[in-house]
Order: structure tokens, then C-alpha cells, then sequence
């Protein structure tokens, strides 16, 4: 499923997550996506503006049980869908 409304709430715990992962805040672009996997896990895909990885993504995943607060999981760069297209 995937949607890009916000079902835990925690677009900016997300990218806060990305940034320090990249070590800074101007290195993740735009929400591109949320893709809910259960309904306690949800992944968030971020542009990234690292020089050389042209179409590639942070992807945060974020997990919510119950009426706790969202804790991130993970934390990875991945290749988007034209990012490893020749030139």
C-alpha cells in the first residue's frame, strides 16, 4: 500500500533521521513517498541531494505500537528507479 498521507505522523522524525545520517539537514530533498508495510511500519522515501547519487533515496523506516511514539528502525540510501540507468 502506498500513500503519501502521513499515518503516524512522523515525516519529520524521519527526516531528522536522514539528515543525521548524512550529516547534514540539506542532503535529504522532498518526501517522494510513504509506504505503509503493516500497520505498525511504515517507510519513508526522501530525495537525496548527496553529489553522485543522482535519483537515489533515503529510505526511513519507522515503526508505531499502539500509543507510543515513533521510533526509527532504519535508516538507508537506496538507488531510485533511474539511478542506475546508463547516461
Amino acid at each position: 500500500m502506498t500513500s503519501l498521507k502521513d499515518p503516524f505522523q512522523a515525516q519529520e522524525i524521519a527526516r531528522s533521521a536522514a539528515g543525521a545520517d548524512a550529516g547534514k539537514d540539506d542532503l535529504v530533498g522532498k518526501l517522494i513517498d510513504i509506504e505503509v508495510d503493516q500497520e505498525t511500519i511504515a517507510t519513508y522515501l526522501f530525495e537525496s541531494n548527496l553529489p553522485g547519487y543522482k535519483a537515489w533515496r533515503w529510505a526511513v523506516t519507522i515503526s508505531r505500537i499502539e500509543d507510543d511514539q515513533p521510533a526509527v528502525c532504519d535508516v538507508v540510501l537506496l538507488p531510485g528507479p533511474d539511478a542506475l540507468l546508463a547516461p
